[in-house]
């Protein structure tokens, strides 16, 4: 993210930025379903994050690996944003950056290395996050984000909240009715 203050001009209280961490597993879908959901619903800015740990004892070069998660992120925002709202705003070292206009979000997509819960707490601190989204599930040390111990210990570490997603591989969702209903209410249409 930039740090041209753009988020200090909003009202106390607003949710600003949601920070989503995971890993490559498929439990990556739930907290992405949940964090676009989410951020869809008000309007926040939507961080992918997910964390490389850079065990020497594994073997793999690390730009294939980034360029591996690079597009497990692109597949896991393709999946659950309507691809002709989506829009290419930047694409640097940084990561990429897109622009959701149905609601107005920006969507960003990094990798860093580290230890995962070290990396998600300090990042979603740097980032100013309102809430930090990972998995219950995930692929152990072989993806980034490690089992429920990792998200675990987010919980008591991060100074900001946690959300725990617990993976549903249904792909049914409990907000998708409850955006349907808000907006038929409001009088928008729904997706």
């Amino acid at each position: 993210m930039d740090n041209s203050g753009e988020y200090l001009n909003l009202p106390p209280g607003k949710m600003r930025t949601i920070l989503a961490a995971v890993d490559q597993s498929r439990h990556a879908h739930a907290v992405i379903g949940r964090a676009a959901e989410i951020a869809s619903l008000l309007r926040a800015d939507l961080v992918v994050l997910t964390v490389l740990d850079p065990d020497p004892m594994r073997k793999f070069n690390i730009d294939e690996e980034r360029n591996r998660i690079a597009s497990f992120h692109r597949e896991l925002i393709f999946k659950h944003f309507p691809k002709n709202g989506l829009a290419i705003e930047s694409n640097d070292s940084t990561g990429m950056v897109y622009r959701y206009n149905a609601a107005g979000i920006r969507i960003h997509l990094k990798t860093v290395s580290g230890s995962p819960v070290d990396s998600i707490c300090s990042f979603a601190d740097d980032l100013k996050a309102d809430l930090i989204i990972v998995g219950n599930r995930g692929l152990g040390g072989v993806g980034g984000l490690v089992l429920g111990s990792v998200s675990e210990r987010v919980v008591h570490k991060c100074s900001r909240s946690v959300m725990v997603v617990k993976g549903d591989d249904s792909g049914n969702s409990d907000w998708e009715s409850i955006i349907q209903t808000q907006q038929t209410r409001q009088g928008f249409r729904t997706r």
